[in-house]
């Protein structure tokens, strides 16, 4: 059985290795985007997915603002957004968005529980 599809944005091609390493184990099947615009292309091409994570601050729509194009198409799919600008005003953005955000510098164990968590509360088995 495959593991969780799982889209990756971050204009960082060294997180995007980090992350893709990180949650190979879990039998991943992994896309990336280095923006904000080829995550919406990933979005829209139909192929299924589990997750996305992304990054906050990127080229072209920020990461809230792809949560909320997905919402307002449509996408139910978890959105995990990583940032090292938690304020209080992107806590709320994103919770009003449905979307979880993840805090640099985090560490690996805590990014593959709230993956599994994720994956988990959106109906699908938890990775191994």
């Amino acid at each position: 059985m495959n593991g969780p599809r799982i889209f990756i944005a971050d204009d960082d091609a060294a997180m995007r290795e980090w992350l893709r390493l990180l949650l190979r184990p879990m039998r991943a099947v992994i896309q990336e985007a280095a923006g904000g615009i080829e995550l919406l292309e990933l979005l829209a091409s139909g192929d299924p997915f589990d997750l996305v994570i992304t990054d906050l601050r990127m080229p072209g729509p920020t990461g809230l603002q792809v949560v909320a194009m997905a919402r307002a198409a449509g996408v139910t799919a978890p959105f995990l957004i990583i940032t090292a600008f938690p304020d209080d005003d992107v806590c709320r953005s994103l919770a009003a968005a449905g979307a979880e955000l993840l805090a640099k510098p985090f560490s690996a164990a805590e990014l593959k529980a709230r993956v599994a968590a994720l994956i988990a509360a959106d109906g699908q088995p938890e990775p191994a």
